[in-house]
């Protein structure tokens, strides 16, 4: 709509503004300038208007948009974005047969580095390469994670220097903010943390037992030795404390355990997991050892080695960020003002409307709709065609990054039917997760 006090400029809703920053990451465009090119057709506008309840005459710039995401302060709302979406799933109990062995939700904790620049740019933690100062942006991620590799953001914590520091901040001082909003956000929701060699200390193991939260804790080489040898005792007094294990065809595990250590006071178990995998160059070996709150038995070892393991999502989560130059989770697209974590935001929250689309059903019932509407339910053809539909939109396209394409070309070019945004239609489908 024009501006009274201007009337050759046009103003947008900031709902408008938004939607266009996530349709940025949910189209994949990789860039300010690449959506530029994208949004100048008339199916473009009219789509955006639909998904945003908005009825701008035409399609705001990117300029425009990042203008918004600079000036506009992300806390107590772009923030919350991703972890009301991720609490919605847990609320309608979605992923309740995602929880753990013990009926925890699992919540993967990891730094993530962002980008650096030269020079000693505001908040920025800064280090020192070559002599010369550079300032380095990162985060601390808390994502809820799944055994089948789903991984929704509950939360985030910058890391970032005050205006006026005494130590720079780091990623242990931001997972004591990460874990006072966590449990803010999820007063009553049983967790289990699964938190890498970085942890392992009094303060954390305090603010687990506080919280009654269940943790694995990755036990590094050479850290904490008195734990690790008295572990080493207790399994060499007590083989039975063990069990070996083939969960795949050239995998082999052998899994032990030692329980009611002491550690910072407070009794605690290990368990070790030794594997060896059959590779065409021969055999790999790999170790892991977590110091856990879990009680370890011949019973539940296998599957707690499972669950422990389980953080690997939150590191193939930024892997898939970060590498799909789609995504560019280290792309700076604005370094103005808050547009750094507006961004961020949008992006976690398209990721999960991605795991959502691709792990969802929906295609295969149009698909199969389709089908029998045309062919007719008891035809051969449509015998063939029914049988050869993928379970998953994921398995249907192969990768993300053709179903981004193809959506991407579809928003442009296609209106969305009246379907799309009826209510009483939109309420009577069910969509479910499928394996993939």
């Amino acid at each position: 709509m024009p501006d009274p006090r201007r009337p050759d400029r046009i103003v947008y809703s900031k709902r408008h503004l938004v939607f266009l920053g996530l349709l940025m990451f949910l189209l994949q465009c990789g860039s300010r300038s690449q959506l530029e090119g994208d949004i100048r057709t008339a199916a473009f506008l009219l789509n955006l208007e639909a998904l945003s309840d908005t009825d701008e005459d035409m399609v705001a710039t990117s300029h425009a948009m990042n203008y918004l995401m600079e000036g506009m302060n992300p806390d107590g709302g772009m923030d919350m974005l991703p972890w009301r979406m991720a609490n919605q799933l847990i609320r309608s109990r979605v992923l309740d047969d995602r929880r753990n062995s013990a009926g925890e939700f699992m919540v993967a904790v990891d730094g993530v580095h962002l980008h650096t620049m030269e020079g000693r740019l505001p908040k920025a933690v800064y280090k020192q390469v070559s002599g010369v100062t550079h300032s380095v942006f990162g985060a601390l991620e808390a994502k809820l994670v799944t055994l089948d590799g789903m991984g929704f953001s509950v939360c985030t914590h910058f890391i970032e220097n005050e205006e006026a520091y005494v130590k720079q901040d780091c990623e242990l001082k931001a997972f004591y903010r990460l874990a006072e909003t966590l449990k803010e956000r999820f007063p009553k929701l049983p967790i289990c943390l699964l938190l890498d060699g970085l942890y392992p200390n009094k303060n954390v193991l305090d603010i687990c037992a506080a919280n009654q939260w269940s943790f694995y804790i990755t036990l590094k080489d050479g850290v904490i030795p008195k734990l690790h040898a008295a572990a080493a005792r207790q399994l060499a007094k007590h083989p039975e404390q063990s069990l070996d294990d083939s969960p795949a065809p050239g995998v082999y595990r052998h899994i032990s355990w030692a329980i009611n250590l002491d550690h910072e006071g407070r009794p605690a178990n290990v368990l070790v997991c030794e594997e060896t995998t059959l590779t065409k160059g021969g055999f790999v070996k790999k170790r892991f050892v977590w110091l856990t709150n879990a009680r370890p038995n011949r019973g539940n070892a296998t599957q707690l080695v499972k669950e422990a393991r389980c953080r690997w999502v939150i590191e193939e989560t930024f892997n898939v960020q970060k590498n799909n130059e789609e995504y560019g989770l280290e792309h700076v697209y604005g370094r103005v003002g808050h547009a750094m974590k507006n961004y961020y935001y949008l992006l976690q929250v398209a990721h999960t409307l991605h795991q959502l689309m691709g792990r969802g059903d929906l295609f295969p019932k149009l698909q199969r709709k389709n089908i029998i509407r045309e062919f007719g339910e008891r035809s051969e053809e449509a015998k063939a065609l029914l049988a050869a539909i993928a379970k998953t939109t994921l398995k249907h396209f192969n990768t993300m990054k053709n179903f981004a394409r193809r959506l991407a070309e579809s928003f442009r070019t296609e209106p969305f039917s009246a379907l799309a945004t009826d209510p009483t239609a939109l309420g009577a489908i069910q969509i479910r997760f499928n394996t993939c």
